[in-house]
């Protein structure tokens, strides 16, 4: 990484307004009634698919942190960056994530606001950073491949399900608890990074800019496609367009708090069966 790039991520101080921009507009006064659609449980596995990267192997249980998570953020002001932080570890709460916020925590989560992400993440790859370091020779052609405002990746550890690590490429694993029910390994999230062009956040509210960080980081996700988005996800947030939903939505919530609820060596084939159920319930709190 070029010296001058670290300093720029230091140096930025974009301020965007822990306030809603978005709602910064006229007093309207016409009143708009909307009734909420009944969501079929094929809409909810459908989009649950479209969202989930597959794994390196078949049946590859989902990836998540197993550690607590510590959230840093450059290229913005204090303020602003502090609201993010905060609103990130308040999302990571409640849908089940450990953190920690102690002050000089090691980030393992990291949102990083910079002038160009394409040659930011290129520099970085040169480097053989030690953000992009733990990424496969695929996972590196993949961030490559990657385009628009965002630039996205997870570094994952595999592990045995009690969390042993074993050597080799690939690891090899001694299990006797294996099963259809059962994998013998657990992915780990280590690090994940989450880097956004500061130009995309003119029009941007902080606190939906805090949840697209939430979903990106606390699971290996993926925005979906237009055809494949019929529910609202803060995934949509930078796409083309940009996206009405200005925070995690019950969708979101509901796929975080499955990811995080189920057995860590779940196959992923098995896993997010009960999204439907906990939308039910999250959409009958009204959170």
């Amino acid at each position: 990484m070029a010296k001058s790039s670290f300093a720029l991520w230091a140096a930025i101080t974009l301020g965007i307004s822990p306030q809603a921009a978005l709602f910064a507009q006229e007093n309207d006064e016409t009143i708009v009634v909307t009734g909420q659609r009944q969501v079929e449980p094929r809409e909810v596995r459908s989009q649950a698919r479209a969202i989930t990267p597959r794994g390196t192997v078949q049946g590859e249980p989902l990836a998540r942190f197993q550690r607590p998570i510590c959230v840093a953020v450059w290229g913005l002001g204090q303020e602003s960056a502090q609201f993010i932080i905060d609103r990130i570890y308040f999302n990571a709460e409640r849908v089940g994530v450990e953190v920690n916020a102690e002050v000089g925590c090691a980030p393992n989560v990291l949102a990083l606001f910079v002038a160009d992400p394409e040659s930011e993440v290129e520099e970085l790859l040169e480097a053989d950073h030690y953000l992009v370091r733990g990424l496969s020779f695929w996972d590196r052609k993949r961030l490559r491949q990657q385009s628009g405002k965002v630039r996205c990746w997870n570094t994952v550890v595999k592990r045995t399900a009690d969390g042993h690590s074993r050597d080799g490429d690939p690891p090899v694993f001694d299990s006797t608890n294996i099963s259809r029910l059962n994998s013998a390994i657990r992915v780990d999230l280590d690090v994940s990074v989450v880097m956004i062009d500061n130009k995309a956040l003119a029009d941007k509210d902080s606190l939906a800019v805090a949840d697209y960080i939430t979903m990106r980081s606390l699971a290996r996700t993926l925005p979906p496609d237009a055809d494949d988005a019929t529910l609202s996800t803060i995934l949509s947030l930078f796409d083309e367009g940009g996206s009405t939903t200005m925070e995690l939505t019950a969708f979101d919530q509901a796929y975080l708090t499955e990811v995080y609820a189920s057995r860590a060596n779940l196959p992923s084939g098995m896993a997010l069966n009960n999204l439907q159920g906990i939308i039910e319930q999250i959409e009958e709190r009204g959170q």
